[in-house]
């Protein structure tokens, strides 16, 4: 029996990733919920209205197809750097593992040379469209390890709470970046302005946590 070949369009294909490296920027800049679908197909010059309907359903479904698009990749790069880790016997120090998490956001960057994906990701954070990621998450199996490891060097269990003071290490990773395409920093400057970021994300997650549920104002 022969199976028959799946034809790949070359332009869908440029459309579709035009698509998503466009949404991914305006919503980086203007927020999840600050975006139309118009406005994104209007970015790459289409006079389709319903371009990105036609490309991907709607915006939850944009929206996962840009993870896709970074995900898989930033996951690999965690596992070469959790194996060097690894390899220099610091795979569960709480350092080695903030910079394996973070270190490749640092390096995606869309064309204009802007840590667009960083932003990005604050952005879903807070719109609370984090479930949108779920799907993906069994195949992120480095990512998955690091999270767990970071939990367990601060002493603590990946719960909502834990979750929390995650997402709030996102909002970090996308202000320093910030600030790095701001001033222009590259190379070294760059690189000394993100390890301070690390030295300060180590620093708040080993912070005890506040278990207070409030003041009284009775």
């Amino acid at each position: 029996m022969t199976r028959a070949r799946t034809r790949i369009d070359p332009r869908a294909e440029a459309t579709r990733e035009a698509l998503i490296e466009e949404a991914e920027t305006l919503f980086a800049q203007h927020g999840i919920d600050g975006v139309s679908l118009r406005q994104i197909g209007a970015a790459i010059g289409s006079s389709n209205t319903n371009v990105v309907a036609y490309h991907f359903g709607g915006k939850d479904e944009l929206v996962q197809a840009i993870f896709r698009h970074r995900l898989l990749a930033i996951d690999e790069e965690r596992a070469a750097l959790l194996a060097e880790a690894e390899a220099c016997g610091r795979g569960h120090d709480l350092a080695m593992l903030l910079s394996a998490m973070w270190r490749p956001l640092l390096e995606q960057t869309n064309r204009q040379g802007r840590h667009s994906y960083a932003a990005f990701l604050d952005s879903v954070f807070r719109s609370n469209s984090q479930s949108l990621r779920t799907a993906l998450a069994p195949e992120l199996k480095a990512t998955n390890t690091i999270v767990q490891r970071i939990a367990a060097a601060c002493e603590t269990e990946f719960d909502e709470r834990f979750a929390a003071r995650l997402q709030i290490c996102v909002a970090m990773v996308a202000a320093a970046t910030q600030l790095i395409d701001q001033s222009g920093h590259q190379g070294e400057r760059a690189e000394a302005r993100f390890a301070d970021m690390l030295t300060m994300m180590e620093a708040a997650l080993r912070a005890p946590e506040n278990k207070s549920k409030g003041r009284n104002t009775e």
